[in-house]
């Protein structure tokens, strides 16, 4: 495993000492990876962070986060803390030719996007303690440039939206994608509004991946996936316009940089 920072972090009170471990950088957009030690609960905005049993979790942090705050608590003692966040110089991203009802949808086709992005937000509310992902691979081999990095600023048809929520892999119609990591197929939709067909899965702890555009879903909800299986082809369906993946990972529905993933979670050699 490749660790691009660790930063240990130590606290001594009158009747114990304890300390925790952030082991990757804390950058807007970026998912943490950690490890407790015996007894100690994290908090991140009043909400518990799950642990593995040796300790280890994930965070993530929004694009445009300024000041990450956590609380740590043993039995005795609690201790809130803040760190700056590493501020990211985004990228602007002009598209056009989309169709109208694509960048500004009617009432109709709003309620329909409206009802499938409740799909996808409870198929996220299911956490799962089976899995704790960590070695990552990229999800498609054979693509042809990143044609859209996570966070660029965009502006579709002169109209300014969010943030990029993934990172989009040009590739050709029918390439093939792998599971990055273990995990549970989450939800399985052949037609949605914006994304086309599109896959969740379930990586655990919090952890998601995402899947967008697709020509052809290979899994169903509820199929477990290993790392390496191939789960779906590279399409154009929904607000595409060429045929490419778009890949999104959340942790707790906030959307961090999946190239992150490669560059720090994976055990891979370069």
């Amino acid at each position: 495993m490749k660790k691009v920072f660790l930063f240990t972090l130590s606290f001594l009170f009158t009747t114990s000492v304890y300390s925790f471990e952030l082991r990757s950088p804390i950058k807007e957009g970026g998912l943490i990876y950690g490890k407790l030690s015996t007894g100690e609960k994290l908090y991140l905005d009043n909400q518990e962070i799950k642990s593995t049993k040796s300790g280890f979790f994930f965070l993530g942090l929004p694009q445009d986060a300024k000041i990450l705050k956590l609380i740590l608590v043993t039995k005795n003692e609690k201790k809130e803390m803040e760190f700056p966040v590493l501020q990211q110089k985004w990228q602007e991203e002009y598209i056009t030719g989309l169709q109208p009802d694509k960048v500004t949808p009617t009432n109709k086709n709003q309620d329909r996007i409206n009802k499938e992005n409740n799909l996808i937000k409870q198929a996220r509310n299911n956490f799962n303690e089976n899995y704790f992902p960590f070695c990552f691979i990229r999800p498609v081999k054979n693509y042809k440039r990143i044609s859209s990095p996570f966070g660029t600023r965009r502006i579709l048809n002169n109209i300014k939206k969010a943030g990029h929520s993934g990172v989009d892999y040009a590739a050709s119609i029918g390439t093939k994608i792998y599971a990055p990591a273990d995990g549970v197929v989450a939800l399985a939709h052949q037609d949605m509004f914006l994304s086309g067909k599109t896959l969740l899965i379930n990586h655990g702890f919090g952890l998601f991946s995402s899947y967008s555009h697709l020509n052809y879903i290979n899994v169903k909800q509820g199929d477990k996936v290993k790392k390496g299986d191939e789960i779906g082809q590279v399409g154009n369906t929904g607000r595409s316009t060429g045929p490419h993946l778009h890949y999104v990972i959340t942790w707790k529905n906030v959307r961090v940089d999946p190239e992150q993933l490669i560059t720090d979670f994976s055990c891979e050699k370069k």
